[in-house]
């Protein structure tokens, strides 16, 4: 029988997917962003989170769905690094937007809009694919997980200054950072190797905190969710498809559950873009990856 996998290489964890005689199996590593660990380190990662599923087994395609992918050039690179490491079988690099859109919707047109660590809006109407944002934390992924963590951290900074009130905020991220001022802090994100997912960490606790009411946090997620609304708006113009019925799959960490996030993003998509139809709780990306992969294969 034949061996698929797909893999969702984001930008806080791998996930693999491996399909054999009807039977799926799930293996999960360390992130593998190709724009912060580099085209080698993350082929390393990726491959080492598909042989660990194997069990030596060979498979006959492999699709990976990678973060920094929607660069042919970056994505062509992974692709050789990959064939270097695997002798035989189909594979294929696209980015995690595609694989998220094809995890709910596997064929015809739709749209994704992705708040995880990162954010982008994509579409893929016929042929074609559109994409807004998706630019990496140093010049893009505004209405992130990043971003929202970010805008705490800088929030937090200012208060350890004495340039801000105080905010119940502040003792969430102080005790979870185990940090206690100002050099303690930058010490514990510069310090990191990689601490794009130690800043987008903090994101679930201002979530929390915004859904209980707290100032600080419900200003921080309002402007991230006007950042996401916003993004989509572009994507709609520049696909053209404001004036017809579109599934809309909402993806990534920060619309896994119910927030004052989903609710704002919601709302203004409802009064802004009625035709597009929300698809809420979508199977994982790294389902639709293996979806590709079976695609590949055929």
């Amino acid at each position: 029988m034949p061996i698929f996998v797909g893999v969702d290489a984001g930008g806080s964890s791998i996930e693999c997917v491996i399909e054999h005689d009807g039977k799926v199996r799930t293996t999960a590593a360390d992130a593998a962003n190709v724009r912060t660990a580099g085209v080698a380190r993350a082929a390393q990662r990726i491959a080492a989170a598909v042989d660990s599923g194997l069990h030596g087994e060979a498979f006959d395609a492999l699709v990976v769905g990678a973060a920094g992918a929607g660069d042919f050039t970056v994505a062509r690179a992974l692709e050789v690094a990959l064939r270097e490491h695997f002798s035989g079988g189909a594979i294929a690099v696209t980015d995690d937007a595609e694989i998220a859109l094809r995890a709910a919707v596997p064929h015809g047109d739709g749209a994704v809009l992705i708040a995880g660590t990162g954010s982008i809006a994509y579409a893929r109407v016929g042929e074609e694919a559109y994409r807004t944002g998706g630019y990496g934390h140093l010049l893009g992924d505004d209405g992130s997980g990043f971003a929202i963590g970010r805008a705490a951290l800088a929030a937090l900074l200012r208060w350890y200054d004495g340039r801000a009130a105080h905010s119940e905020l502040f003792d969430a991220i102080s005790a979870q950072l185990a940090v206690h001022d100002a050099q303690e802090l930058v010490r514990r994100v510069y310090g990191e190797s990689h601490p794009v997912p130690t800043v987008a960490s903090i994101a679930p606790l201002v979530l929390d905190r915004a859904g209980s009411g707290e100032r600080l946090a419900s200003k921080i997620v309002q402007g991230a969710a006007s950042e996401l609304v916003e993004l989509l708006k572009a994507l709609v113009h520049r696909a053209k498809i404001g004036t017809r019925e579109l599934p809309l799959v909402f993806a990534g960490g920060l619309f896994a559950g119910n927030s004052l996030l989903s609710y704002l993003v919601e709302t203004r998509l409802l009064a802004d873009l009625p035709l597009l139809q929300p698809i809420k709780s979508p199977p994982p990306p790294a389902q639709g990856a293996l979806e590709l992969a079976r695609r590949i294969a055929r």
